[in-house]
């Protein structure tokens, strides 16, 4: 019984260490101009491939969109 005790005791406290120190890290948001712009830039970025490779692109179409067809048929 005490192992047992032991055991979700240590859990507890492996879990709340984890949420604190998730809880403090850094990643809040960017400082600078630079780091906006290019946040900005990344996010336009992935917003374009939503699109291109989305779910009804790809059961639509043949599954590579025209800028990839250079790349894979020379």
């Amino acid at each position: 019984m005490a192992t047992m005790i032991a055991l979700f005791a240590g859990l507890a406290v492996l879990v709340t260490g984890l949420a604190v120190y998730l809880h403090r890290r850094p990643g809040g948001p960017t400082e600078n101009l630079d780091g906006v712009l290019a946040e900005q830039e990344r996010l336009a970025g992935l917003r374009a491939l939503r699109s291109s490779y989305s779910s009804i692109a790809m059961h639509s179409s043949h599954g590579l969109t025209t800028d990839d067809l250079g790349r894979y048929h020379r």
